[in-house]
């Protein structure tokens, strides 16, 4: 099983990562899996605690019994809805992306060109994975963000050439909130002074 967690989500959710795996594994239904890692992690000794923390926090159903019996945990509805979509993702990134900008030559552009292929695309970059799709929105939101800043939005890619290009990948650290990008007034880049 190969599993990618956002750090932020952990943050926010108050998770450790060994309590999002112990409850993926659970919603997925594989305690066979869980019983694995448990072992091979040593932690099964503390599994109790940690089962009773994550029903503390709202994310197992009561497991009522001591010691706790792994074929009757299931996952909350809170945490269902923290790693599902509520609403098509691709919808979500289509409402955030640019409609369209004024090229240098002074037409306009229409950015949101190829729905359906770029559907297709999006699918195959999230792969239903609720954090990718998280991710990607925060970075194509802090690359409008810093486009428009910078009075640059008139090179904007269009959809279907920003996804196969992985253009987000530009803004990773941005969105990830590892630097500010944002331009101080008396600072003048290369080129943008006339003398």
């Amino acid at each position: 099983m190969l599993l990618e967690i956002d750090t932020n989500y952990l943050i926010q959710h108050q998770l450790t990562a060994h309590q999002f795996l112990i409850l993926k594994l659970i919603s997925d239904g594989d305690l066979k899996q869980l019983k694995t890692y448990l072992n091979n992690t040593l932690t099964f000794n503390s599994f109790n605690k940690d089962a009773r923390e994550l029903y503390n926090k709202g994310y197992l159903v009561d497991p009522a019994s001591e010691p706790i019996a792994f074929n009757k945990l299931t996952v909350s509805k809170k945490f269902r809805e923290t790693i599902s979509f509520i609403e098509d993702p691709f919808e979500e990134f289509f409402k955030a992306y640019p409609v369209k900008v004024l090229r240098p030559d002074g037409d306009y552009d229409y950015l949101r060109v190829d729905q359906k292929r770029s559907k297709k695309i999006y699918q195959n970059i999230i792969n239903n994975n609720i954090v990718k799709h998280q991710f990607i929105l925060r970075c194509l939101k802090s690359e409008i963000k810093d486009k428009a800043a910078r009075g640059q939005m008139s090179f904007f890619k269009r959809m279907p050439t920003w996804l196969t290009s992985e253009s987000w990948k530009a803004y990773e650290d941005i969105a990830q909130g590892s630097y500010d990008t944002t331009l101080d007034e008396n600072n003048i880049g290369y080129g943008q002074d006339i003398e």
